[in-house]
């Protein structure tokens, strides 16, 4: 027997949801921005290792850029609850790029330093506790009821993709140099927020 929810589960495809160009514009922002960000941190990791050869500087990168996702994450979810999420979404992505901007600047300035690297991690992990609770809200906005769970499983898993394959590209670009990194990543943040 075939009911409603089966007809319109049939009726959504993945064609249908490429063509909705609200969520395909989404999509690759978030994608193309979470590859930009992983890429970013793998980066300034490294980078911190490269300055310092400190395992304990390396994972404080790590921690620092962890902890403000705690600390923020009520206020976060209050100011994705009042603001215009997209608005919260780019500016987010434009932090990031500045901040991919500074990297990129301090290093063809030789001018990097451990502090500098830890602030700049500080100011991604503020960035994105803000970036976070506005980006999964978003979505059921963008797509009609019937498309959503195809819409998040499509989402879910183009944002997993970029989660595993971020750090590996970084990783292989940061072989070509920390400055290529993040210059890539600024170039990749900066489209994601168009």
């Amino acid at each position: 027997m075939e009911g409603p929810a089966l007809t319109a589960h049939h009726a959504s495809t993945l064609g249908d949801l490429i063509r909705e160009r609200r969520f395909f514009r989404y999509w690759l922002s978030r994608v193309a921005g979470a590859m930009a960000t992983q890429m970013l941190m793998v980066a300034m990791a490294w980078h911190m290792y490269e300055l310092t050869s400190s395992a304990w500087d390396l994972g404080l990168v790590g921690l620092v850029q962890f902890v403000p996702a705690l600390l923020l994450a009520l206020l976060a979810g209050h100011v994705a609850d009042r603001w215009p999420r997209g608005r919260i979404i780019v500016v987010c992505l434009l932090g990031q790029a500045l901040v991919a901007a500074v990297l990129l600047q301090a290093t063809w300035a030789d001018a990097l330093s451990r502090d500098l690297l830890l602030w700049l991690s500080l100011v991604m992990g503020a960035i994105r506790a803000f970036q976070m609770p506005a980006s999964q809200a978003l979505l059921p906005a963008l797509v009609s009821p019937s498309l959503l769970p195809r819409a998040m499983a499509f989402s879910s898993a183009g944002l997993q993709a970029a989660i595993l394959g971020g750090p590996a590209l970084g990783g292989f670009v940061f072989a070509l140099g920390a400055d290529v990194v993040y210059a890539l990543s600024l170039a990749l943040l900066l489209v994601a927020s168009l």
